[in-house]
């Protein structure tokens, strides 16, 4: 599964064009739909979520380790397993650099009639520069959870998975594709993310997952 330059460079590219129409066309009408109808389908987006959640994937990865590793000795799984838990780490950290350094307000601030939207990355130039970078700081201090919309963790968890599965097991690609879509579109439901945030998640998720492959190709493939 290695792509050639100008595959990764069309992959990235339509997935930024699809954030940016996103942005400006898709993701205030598509929250604000959710948001009023809160009582629809807010349980099933939260019950959905529940499976995007990245301890999953680290519980999985470090038991199916110590398992092959130690128990039966199966060299060849161990480190497929180890692959797993590498992708979640890097794309997690990933994730939480990039929330950090964009402090997108989540859908939240379009609850009751409000108009809070946006990155905090790009807001109040008009203060000087040292101001601007101290209202970003404590503004994530005091309130992390509402400015890390921009990627979904969860997202990212989820597609970083569904990269490691289509390595592994490629004959099943649209399967692990409907299961993802299904896991991801929680977040939506839930009025935790924007559509856009999603579209970023996929991007640090498969890149991410895909970067550890190439250094651990040969070990994950490698018949012991």
């Amino acid at each position: 599964m290695i792509f050639s330059k100008k595959q990764y460079f069309l992959y990235i590219a339509s997935l930024l064009f699809l954030i940016f129409i996103s942005y400006f066309f898709i993701d205030k009408t598509v929250a604000k739909y959710f948001i009023t109808n809160k009582e629809t389908f807010e349980t099933l987006g939260d019950f959905i979520s529940i499976w995007g959640e990245s301890h999953w994937y680290f519980a999985t990865a470090i038991i199916g380790f110590i398992i092959f590793k130690f128990i039966k000795k199966t060299e060849l799984f161990a480190q497929r397993f180890l692959f797993l838990l590498y992708i979640n780490l890097f794309s997690g950290l990933i994730s939480l650099v990039l929330k950090n350094i964009f402090g997108r307000i989540r859908p939240w601030g379009l609850r009751e009639g409000g108009d809070t939207y946006g990155f905090l990355l790009f807001q109040n130039f008009e203060m000087g520069f040292i101001e601007k970078m101290k209202h970003h700081f404590f503004t994530l201090i005091n309130a992390p959870t509402t400015y890390s919309s921009f990627p979904s963790g969860h997202t990212t968890t989820v597609f970083a998975a569904f990269t490691y599965l289509c390595i592994l097991f490629p004959k099943y690609f649209y399967l692990w594709l409907s299961i993802a879509t299904i896991l991801v579109f929680g977040r939506i439901l839930d009025s935790d993310h924007f559509v856009s945030d999603i579209f970023a998640g996929i991007i640090v998720g498969t890149l991410s997952a895909m970067f550890i492959y190439s250094k651990m190709k040969e070990k994950i493939e490698k018949k012991y």
